[in-house]
This record gives structure tokens, C-alpha cells and sequence, in this order.
């Protein structure tokens, strides 16, 4: 598979946060509001009109209009703000997102694969392309098990053939976290197969994930230095 395909691959797979505002269902009900818990396989969701549950399985895709660009620039075109960034002695630092991340030789900044809309606020890539890494900062108030449902519905709509192959709790940067290991084909790069590890960490107001990928037959080979980069996450004093 062309490098491109995967890159474009990725965008697509982490192409919208996860604040849920309109959510399809597959008998042609469309709810807006905000799903606010999940028991079991069910989503309570918090509309206009009060709380409602809606089973997960009911559900076709969901979209998030609240996801908007921040800025207007010159002719009129929307985008969002440069990141204040750098890659230096084999430290990926991120003084807009007040992050640090330890990175390996020949590692460097992807900004085609964080987009306008995309709610990625960093994304890195390895010298030959293969290797890939998300950060992603999201608003919400809930607690990890909604969330996690939420990214998991997500990767299920970009993904024929998901299958999650762990899930477990994590500490890392101070904080309690979820572990995830996924795969899947990819539905718009020739159903190529990948894999990913995803740290999901909870802050005040907010979920942030650690998203680490590349090509299934690679992911063995990739593993350690994902670990070592998740690792060495923390957080910054601007």
C-alpha cells in the first residue's frame, strides 16, 4: 500500500472529536444532545427535552457540529491557530497544548494529518512514514466509560471489521487512565490493516487520547517504541 493511503487513512479515522451532538439511529431517528454515561451497551443521553437511553446497537453514526474552526485568517478561510511547536534532541514539545513527549530519531511533525475540524492538536510521524502518533484533546464531562464508548463507536464507523484486542486500566502522567488495543481494515485505503494502541486520560472538563498506529504487520516491530513514547508523556509549566 502507497505511504499516502495510510496517511490518508488516518486522517480520516481520527477526522472528528468525540462531543456528540447529532446521533442516528438506524430506524431514521436523528437525537440531538449529549451522551452523558453508558451502562451495560446503553447510552444515556442528555437532550432538550430530558434524559433518554438509546442502545448502542440502535445507533448508526453520530456527528459533532460543535466541532467548528477557531479562526478566520486573510481571504476569509477558516483554520485553526499554529500550535507552538518543536522537535529537538529527541523531545517532541508542545507549548500550546503543554506537552512533552519523548521521540525517536528522525521523528517529526505530520501537519497534514491535523486538519481544520479534526480535533487532533498534534500529530507526529516516523522518517519512513509508517509510524504514527495523535494527540487529541477533547471537552467533555463525563467519566471514561462513556467516553471510551464514544472513540470505540468511532473507530467501528471508519473500520470494517473492528475488533478490540485489550482493554485495560493504566497509569501514566500522574493519571488513571484506560488502555486500549485495536484493528481493523481500513475503509478508504484498499482495506488495508492496522493497528492501534490508545491511552485514554481523564482531566478536569476534559478526556485527552494518546493514539499510537500503523500497519498491522508492522505493529509487533512498532510496539516497544510506542510503549517508550507513551511512557515518557508529561505534562508542562508554560
Amino acid at each position: 500500500m502507497k505511504r499516502m493511503s495510510l496517511v490518508l487513512a488516518l486522517v480520516l479515522t481520527f477526522c472528528w472529536s468525540l462531543r456528540a451532538e447529532e446521533i442516528q439511529l438506524k430506524d431514521g431517528t436523528k437525537i440531538t444532545g449529549k451522551i452523558i454515561s453508558l451502562s451495560g451497551d446503553t447510552f444515556q443521553i442528555k437532550t432538550a427535552y430530558g434524559e433518554i437511553q438509546v442502545p448502542r446497537s440502535d445507533v448508526l453514526s453520530i456527528t459533532f457540529p460543535e466541532n467548528q474552526p477557531k479562526k478566520e485568517i486573510g481571504d476569509g478561510s477558516k483554520t485553526e491557530p499554529p500550535a507552538d511547536e518543536s522537535v529537538q534532541d529527541g523531545t517532541y514539545t508542545n507549548r500550546t497544548e503543554k506537552f512533552q513527549i519523548m521521540v525517536p530519531k528522525g521523528w517529526k511533525n505530520a501537519p497534514e494529518l491535523r486538519k481544520d475540524k479534526s480535533g487532533v492538536a498534534a500529530a507526529l510521524k516516523s522518517a519512513d512514514e509508517t509510524l504514527f502518533f495523535f494527540y487529541t484533546p477533547e471537552r467533555f464531562d463525563g467519566n471514561l466509560n462513556p467516553y471510551k464508548a464514544l472513540a470505540e463507536t468511532q473507530y467501528q464507523m471508519n473500520f470494517k471489521d473492528y475488533q478490540k484486542l485489550s482493554d485495560s486500566e493504566v497509569q501514566l502522567a500522574g493519571r488513571t487512565g484506560t488502555k486500549l488495543v485495536w484493528q481493523g481494515k481500513s475503509r478508504d485505503a484498499g482495506d488495508a490493516e492496522m493497528k492501534f494502541i490508545v491511552y485514554i486520560l481523564p482531566y478536569d472538563g476534559r478526556m485527552v487520547r494518546l493514539s499510537f498506529g500503523t500497519l498491522e504487520p508492522l505493529f509487533n516491530d512498532a510496539l516497544a517504541t510506542f510503549d517508550a513514547m507513551a511512557a515518557s508523556y508529561h505534562t508542562i509549566t508554560p
